[in-house]
Order: C-alpha cells, then sequence, then structure tokens
C-alpha cells in the first residue's frame, strides 16, 4: 500500500511539471510560425505557383466564359423574400431602407413567380459576407446569406491572370 501511494505522489509532481513546459513550448512557437501580415498582404502574394499549361488554359478558359457570362459564382445577403398582394410594396420598402442606410452597396430586386426577393452585394467570399451580414442595423435582423451569380468584377489588371 505505501508503494502504490510513493508511486501515487511521484506521478502527481511530474505530470503538472511536462504539461507546464509542454505547453510553454507550444505558444512560444505558435508566435513564431505564424507572424501577423502587414495590412494589405496576402498569403497568394507570396505563394510561388507552377502548374501545367493544362491547368493554366483552364483557368483562363473559366475566366474568359465568366467575363462573357458578366457572372461568377459568389455570396449575397437576402433581405426579404415574400408572395402576396402587398410582396411588391414590401419589397420595395426594404430596398429602400437598405439603399438608405448603405448607399454605396447594391441592391437588387428579383421577381420570380410568385415571389419577390430582395438582395444586397456582391461578395466573392462568404466571409465577406459574414462581415457585412454581422454590421447591418436590427431592421435587418432576418438577412442571411445566399448563393448567387455576382456582377465579374471591372477591368483585370494584366498580369493577374495567368
Amino acid at each position: 500500500m505505501t508503494m502504490f501511494r510513493l508511486k501515487t505522489g511521484i506521478l502527481l509532481w511530474i505530470f503538472p511539471a511536462v504539461f507546464s513546459f509542454s505547453l510553454k513550448a507550444q505558444t512560444a512557437k505558435s508566435s513564431a510560425l505564424a507572424p501577423a501580415l502587414p495590412e494589405g498582404a496576402y498569403i497568394w502574394q507570396r505563394l510561388q505557383v507552377e502548374a501545367s499549361s493544362e491547368i493554366s488554359d483552364l483557368l483562363r478558359q473559366q475566366y474568359d466564359l465568366n467575363r462573357k457570362a458578366g457572372t461568377f459564382f459568389g455570396y449575397r445577403l437576402q433581405l426579404y423574400f415574400g408572395s402576396g398582394l402587398q410582396a411588391r410594396a414590401h419589397a420595395e420598402k426594404v430596398r429602400a431602407d437598405f439603399n438608405a442606410l448603405y448607399p454605396d452597396a447594391k441592391v437588387y430586386l428579383i421577381f420570380k413567380s410568385p415571389d419577390f426577393i430582395v438582395r444586397a452585394g456582391d461578395f466573392r467570399t462568404k466571409s465577406d459576407a459574414l462581415k457585412v451580414l454581422k454590421s447591418l442595423t436590427p431592421g435587418f435582423a432576418n438577412a442571411f446569406i445566399v448563393n448567387d451569380d455576382i456582377a465579374f468584377p471591372g477591368p483585370v489588371v494584366q498580369g493577374e491572370i495567368k
């Protein structure tokens, strides 16, 4: 019985010491591995990607198709969805209210029989849409993110797509 107590006592002293050293080592390493990025720096600006000519050709074809169509896959915020006698009037009111609060944002009034839909924004990533969604006023508490074809961006700088 005393031998059991002795082993238990030793283990109770050794384990906290081992775990405390490993935790300190992990925190020191994590800060060294992930330095803070300067403002405007993105990971793809630091990567050297080598791809076969077939991959580059496929990317170029997809880019050309999207440019011709004028749209590509992205996200929008859905602010309103409804049907009925007053649906159009309510959709236009939601659109006007959103335009008054966010005059720079693009707002789309869509009619898909028999429903009226109000969507806002052209977001390339879901995280961009989520940032805006979190900043909306309480008047748009029912807004949510949807997949949609968004407007193709303006002119592309030469060399951006290779």
